[in-house]
């Protein structure tokens, strides 16, 4: 029913293989990680301001801030662990 040039022409993608998909959506996926941890820092030191002395509310707005970090420093140590799958098992 189709023919061939038309089903060539479905293929749009600029990705030739799959670690190529695989390094560029680890970027995007680290960007977007990055901007998230920046909007969390900022809604932390938001709550220490208005916390007001208040004991509870600095343990909650120091935990989300070690939260962050925590996840900061693992988005910045995925690209070695998905480097380290690749490579053993593709």
């Amino acid at each position: 029913m189709f023919e061939k040039p038309f089903v060539n022409s479905l293929n749009l993608t600029a990705y030739t293989d799959l670690t190529d998909f695989v390094r560029n959506l680890l970027d995007l996926a680290i960007s977007f990680s990055v901007l998230l941890v920046v909007i969390s820092v900022v809604i932390s030191g938001f709550k220490y301001m208005f916390s007001k002395g208040d004991d509870e509310k600095v343990k909650e707005a120091t935990r989300g801030l070690i939260f962050a970090f925590i996840g900061l420093i693992i988005v910045f140590l995925s690209p070695t662990i998905v480097k380290f799958v690749l490579d053993k098992f593709l």
